[in-house]
């Protein structure tokens, strides 16, 4: 069995408060996006689990996405992240990533890569330790939760083992009675054929040839709580079953994926297998577990917010033909004597119109410093593998070191592309692109999860109980006596029987003040539009508060 990473710690100490040294608290849970999203039991969902080695080598989450394009997949769950602390943060394609670590150093780590797809499903997602992890999902008619497990290797004592699984048990028994119930990673045990008579209700025959100890406490495990191991079941040839990749060249399964046998004819076991193919540098591999439920996407409101791309105003020949096209559309307004709600409702839509002919939409543009090249050399690496404990050997570990090394030199020229485009804008006077620049490269990639606790410090994860906290802290944070003044209750109201006229000075000074570069309203007509408008606009508009004035 491998060696793990030595630990700075002693390996048989508990760790019950993982990230009590953090400013916002001890062990926190973070809350999931919408939780009307639930998932029905008609179409598959894909389970995935593996140790992928580290995360935390420069460029290696993306590497790990880059892989997962090939497969098809909705939440996985991973060993050795090498992350420290506990949080969450947003992928560049759009994924959630759900990790616990070590509170000092990068070793052992759990965590959840949520497929973007299904991440409003996300009820709660609670770290337990840097072994354990548990993730919880709304669904139809039951919910699933998800236990993320990277078991001690035989490196450790048994007190330590024991210590792991009454920690996962006591996880076990804190989640909800109605939820399915999965829980998965790299077990660092060997369960086999040998003992199959014996377990033959809890696992299947796609296994190793013997059991050790570690397998059989893993069996009891099972037992008690009544689970099945579901990448046995099926019937696989031996390198669909292998789960590690020894250093020796031998091969053996000791990661797994366990269900309750409630809901155990709802795995898909051809589906539900490893996949050799699949490759991140590490000496695990992929295990995709297929289950007959699937995420409801809940229909959302269309985003009705036009963002135009208005640094072609700055183009005099284009200014010039947007002001033509604006004069030429609002003309025949000057003259109908219309009604103030029409009027208003007709200058929003020629406004609109006319920007999306004459500036079109604004383009998001996303400048990754992971490169083609780096994911083409990812996908040869990916071929070599099958050949990396023989002839391909060499190949294989030279190519490893050019990803490496491509990885860091792509993010420093990334880097300084970055920096010299500040200082271009900077001598430009563009100091608003500047400062946008700025900002996304010193950003905190890995953010934290929005956390609350109560008094006694229990996390709370329901909705009703954080309003009720909440309402709790700001009733005591605000309950002080305040002395009112009740002249005020005495003053004169205001009124607006005001027949003045809006004046044509007014509109023009009115125009004149509003500021670029701030986010258009509900009518999606930005300042921009506006005042390079010209005269048509301030005459439109000028007659729009006359009428409505008289």
């Amino acid at each position: 069995m491998r060696n793990s990473i030595p630990d700075r710690s002693s390996p048989g100490s508990p760790r019950t408060a993982p990230f009590a040294g953090h400013q916002d608290g001890g062990d926190k849970c973070a809350t999931g996006g919408h939780q009307r999203n639930k998932i029905r039991g008609r179409e598959n969902i894909a389970i995935a689990t593996w140790n992928v080695r580290t995360l935390a080598a420069t460029g290696k989450l993306e590497e790990l996405e880059h892989e997962l394009k090939n497969y098809t997949w909705d939440i996985v769950g991973l060993c050795e992240t090498r992350w420290k602390n506990f949080g969450q943060h947003q992928t560049k394609e759009g994924n959630i990533l759900y990790y616990s670590g070590e509170k000092d150093i990068h070793a052992k780590g759990v965590g959840f890569l949520v497929n973007k797809n299904i991440k409003d499903s996300v009820m709660e997602c609670c770290p337990i330790s840097s072994r354990l992890i548990t993730i919880r999902l709304k669904a139809a008619p039951f919910n699933i939760s998800i236990v993320q497990v990277y078991a001690p290797t035989t490196d450790y004592e048994d007190e330590v083992i024991e210590e792991f699984y009454t920690e996962l048990q006591n996880t076990v028994e804190k989640t909800n009675k109605k939820d399915i119930l999965i829980i998965q990673g790299d077990w660092n045990a060997k369960v086999g054929i040998d003992e199959q008579r014996d377990w033959k209700e809890h696992y299947g025959t796609s296994c190793n040839e013997n059991t050790n100890d570690r397998g059989r406490r893993l069996l009891e495990f099972a037992t008690y709580n009544n689970l099945a191991l579901a990448n046995t079941l099926g019937h696989h040839k031996d390198s669909r079953c292998w789960t590690w990749h020894a250093p020796n060249g031998t091969h053996h399964q000791i990661d797994y994926t366990l269900v309750q046998n409630r809901f155990r004819s709802g795995i898909n076991r051809a589906k539900t297998r490893t996949f050799p193919g699949a490759d991140v540098g590490s000496d695990h591999d992929l295990i995709i577990m297929n289950f007959r439920v699937r995420l409801k996407k809940t229909k959302r409101p269309s985003n009705t917010r036009l963002k135009f791309d208005l640094d072609k105003l700055k183009d005099p020949a284009i200014c010039e033909v947007f002001q033509a096209t604006i004069g030429g559309k609002f003309a025949p307004l000057l003259v109908v004597d219309e009604d103030p709600e029409v009027l208003c409702n007709t200058f929003n839509t020629v406004m609109t119109d006319t920007a999306k002919q004459v500036l079109g939409y604004k383009r998001k543009r996303k400048k990754p410093w992971v490169n083609d090249n780096i994911l083409k050399m990812c996908d040869a690496r990916r071929k070599l593998k099958n050949l990396r404990h023989s002839t391909g050997k060499a190949e294989y570990s030279e190519i490893n070191k050019m990803i490496r090394k491509s990885m860091k030199q792509a993010k420093e020229n990334w880097i300084e592309q970055k920096c010299a485009d500040i200082e271009t804008n900077l001598e430009r006077n563009n100091s608003r692109k500047a400062f946008e620049i700025v900002k996304s490269l010193t950003k905190q990639e890995q953010s934290r999860a929005t956390t609350i606790q109560d008094k006694n410090g229990k996390c709370l994860t329901e909705s009703g109980d954080i309003t009720a906290r909440w309402t709790e802290y700001c009733r005591e944070l605000y309950n002080h006596r305040m002395q009112g003044d009740p002249g005020v209750l005495k003053m004169e109201e205001s009124t607006n029987a005001d027949d003045f006229p809006i004046l044509r000075e007014e509109v023009e000074a009115a125009i004149k003040s509003l500021k670029n570069g701030k986010a258009a309203g509900d009518d999606n007509i930005p300042a921009e539009l506006i005042k390079n408008g010209d005269e048509e606009v301030v005459n439109l508009y000028s007659q729009q508060y006359a009428t409505r004035s008289g």
